[in-house]
C-alpha cells in the first residue's frame, strides 16, 4: 500500500497572499476564522486529492494544532482522510480521535530534551528588545512566537537558533511566526509510526519549511515547493518548477502520474 503524507500550509493550501490574481477564480475557500477568509486550494489540487484519498492513504501532516486543523472544512467534508498528523507530529488522529499508542511513545521520548516550561523561561531570558509580540503554546507540546521581523537582527536569531538546538529543540522561522519544537515532536517520526502500523510500503511526501526537512528527505519520493523555506538550508532537495499555489498542482500531478505508471508496471508483471 502507498501513502501521500503532506504538509498543508504553503504546500497544498495557501493564503490569499500566495495566490496569483490571474488564477484567483480557479480556487476554493476552505478555511475561515472570525469572518475572515484564511485558506484556499486550487480546483485541480482539490480534485486530485479526492482521487488520491480514494486510491491510497492521504495523510495531512501539519504544524497546526488539532483545533486549527479542524478549521479546514475541506478535510471535514469533501475529503475525509482516515489519518491525520497534527501539532508537527505531536498527535496522530484516526477518524478525528487521538491515537494513544503514538502519544504514549512520544511522551517517553520528550524526557530526553529540555521541558516546555523551562525552555520558555530560559528563552524569555535570552530575548532582548521588543520584537516579540506574543508567545503561544501549541497543544502543550511546542511554542511559536509572533514577531516583528524587521525589529530583530540576524545575529540575535542565529544565537537563539543555536541555543535552542543545544537544548534539543528545532527552530523554524515562517513569515512572522518563529517556531521552537522539541526534536521528538517530528513529522517524519509520526509518519514512520503509521508506516509501520499500517504496512505502508511507499510514501510520497511534500513540505516547504525547515520542520518538513526529514519528511521530505526520508520519504520515498519527496517534494518541496520552489518557494519553500527549507531550500535555503537544503537546496539539494527535490523541488518543483512552479512557485506558489501552482506548486501544489505540480506535486499532485507528479504523484498521480507516478501511481499510474506503477499500476501499469504491476499489471504487466502479473
Amino acid at each position: 500500500m502507498r501513502a501521500f503524507a503532506s504538509d498543508l500550509d504553503r504546500t497544498l493550501i495557501y493564503s490569499h497572499r500566495m495566490i496569483d490574481p490571474s488564477t484567483a477564480t480557479d480556487v476554493h475557500l476552505i478555511e475561515t476564522l472570525d469572518g475572515k477568509d484564511i485558506s484556499y486550494i486550487s480546483s485541480y489540487s482539490l480534485k486530485a486529492l479526492q482521487q488520491l484519498n480514494n486510491e491510497i492513504y492521504f495523510i495531512p501532516v501539519t504544524t497546526r494544532t488539532i483545533e486549527q486543523y479542524q478549521r479546514i472544512t475541506l478535510f471535514q467534508t469533501a475529503i475525509q482522510p482516515e489519518y491525520a498528523i497534527t501539532s508537527n507530529g505531536g498527535h496522530i488522529l484516526k477518524d478525528g480521535n487521538v491515537v494513544k499508542g503514538w502519544s504514549d511513545q512520544l511522551k517517553a521520548s520528550l524526557e530526553t530534551c529540555l521541558s516546555l516550561p523551562v525552555f520558555i523561561r530560559q528563552l524569555e531570558e535570552r530575548i532582548t528588545g521588543n520584537w516579540v509580540e506574543r508567545i503561544r503554546q501549541a497543544d502543550h507540546l511546542f511554542i511559536y512566537l509572533i514577531i516583528q521581523r524587521d525589529q530583530v537582527s540576524r545575529e540575535e536569531l542565529s544565537s537563539l537558533f543555536e541555543w535552542a538546538r543545544e537544548q534539543g529543540w528545532q527552530p523554524s522561522l515562517q513569515g512572522r511566526k518563529l517556531y521552537f519544537v522539541p526534536n521528538p515532536v517530528n513529522k517524519w517520526k509520526a509518519v514512520e509510526y503509521l508506516k509501520n502500523e499500517l504496512g505502508i510500503s511507499y510514501v510520497y511526501t511534500a513540505g516547504d519549511s525547515l520542520l518538513d526537512y526529514e519528511l521530505v528527505k526520508y520519504g520515498d519520493y519527496g517534494f518541496v515547493p520552489l518557494h519553500g523555506e527549507v531550500l535555503e538550508s537544503y537546496p539539494g532537495l527535490h523541488k518543483t518548477e512552479a512557485h506558489g499555489m501552482p506548486a501544489s498542482d505540480e506535486i499532485l500531478l507528479s504523484i498521480t502520474e507516478d501511481l499510474s505508471l506503477s499500476k501499469l508496471a504491476s499489471e504487466q508483471n502479473s
